[in-house]
């Protein structure tokens, strides 16, 4: 359940909805009801027009490095309301005011408060201490969370379930039951969903050759990155970015397009 200024933070790939808890009153379609504002926002209004309810939508991808990564971790909804949080009301009330009254760059905007709400609310629940956060439930082992921190840290450095297990000062074995228990996908595979993630923005964003994107996220060879890349986000390093990388949201597969020819 929600209330006013509440945020609603939904794990990557999950499908969600929203709805009253009363019956189901009937069934408006998007497409008959949706309205382009300036600055390529669109709204949607479910009822007669009048103030009722007001919800903000966005997808952020998380391709950011440091502690942004924990948002890889929760397998639940995070829903936090903050009457009481002058900091993040304020960035919620500049949101809200932005998307009620669109003007130039109003997109920009928008994005840049949302990440600051997440970012607020992201230092709240690490500084919280009953662990009723679910990323802190996620990080209540301290042990698992020394070798999810250095990866988030450095991502370019060799790790293997050996020495991540070594970081952690556990035993392999339990390691890695424990990492998978934890937190839903083995520590390989955590660590290069961490590392091509940061690849997809350093394609996106800058001119650096294939191969130093490869060797700067921790791959030693350009051919093993490449492949794991294009396995991750349906294209190779070059055909992302090639289309601009898609960014902020999640990359969708695409077809038809030259392999990835490069020059090494």
């Amino acid at each position: 359940s929600f209330a006013p200024h509440t945020i609603i933070v939904v794990p990557a790939r999950h499908s969600h909805s929203l709805g009253a808890a009363e019956d189901c009153i009937g069934e408006v379609r998007a497409e008959d009801h949706c309205v382009l504002h300036g600055d390529g926002l669109i709204s949607f209004t479910a009822g007669d027009g009048s103030s009722d309810a007001l919800f903000v939508c966005g997808q952020i991808a998380d391709t950011h490095t440091g502690a942004m990564g924990l948002f890889e971790l929760f397998q639940a909804p995070m829903v936090e309301t903050f009457p009481a949080d002058p900091v993040l009301r304020y960035a919620f009330e500049l949101m809200l005011s932005e998307v009620t009254s669109p003007d130039l760059a109003t997109q920009a905007m928008t994005e840049v408060l949302m990440k600051q709400c997440l970012i607020i609310l992201l230092r709240r629940h690490l500084t919280a201490s009953d662990f009723t956060s679910p990323i802190l439930a996620a990080l209540q082992n301290p042990k698992l969370a020394r070798a999810v921190l250095a990866v988030l840290e450095q991502p370019g450095a060799p790790y293997s379930v050996d020495s991540l297990a070594a970081l952690a000062g556990m035993g392999r074995t339990s390691f890695a039951e424990g990492f998978a228990n934890a937190f839903g996908q083995g520590p390989m595979e955590f660590v290069q969903r961490v590392r091509l993630r940061i690849a997809s923005r350093l394609l996106s964003g800058t001119d650096l050759p294939v191969k130093v994107v490869a060797a700067t996220v921790g791959y030693a060879s350009r051919s093993a990155f490449s492949k794991a890349f294009e396995v991750e986000f349906g294209a190779a390093p070059s055909q992302f970015r090639l289309v601009g990388g898609m960014d902020e949201g999640e990359p969708e597969r695409i077809e038809g397009e030259p392999p990835d020819t490069e020059p090494t």
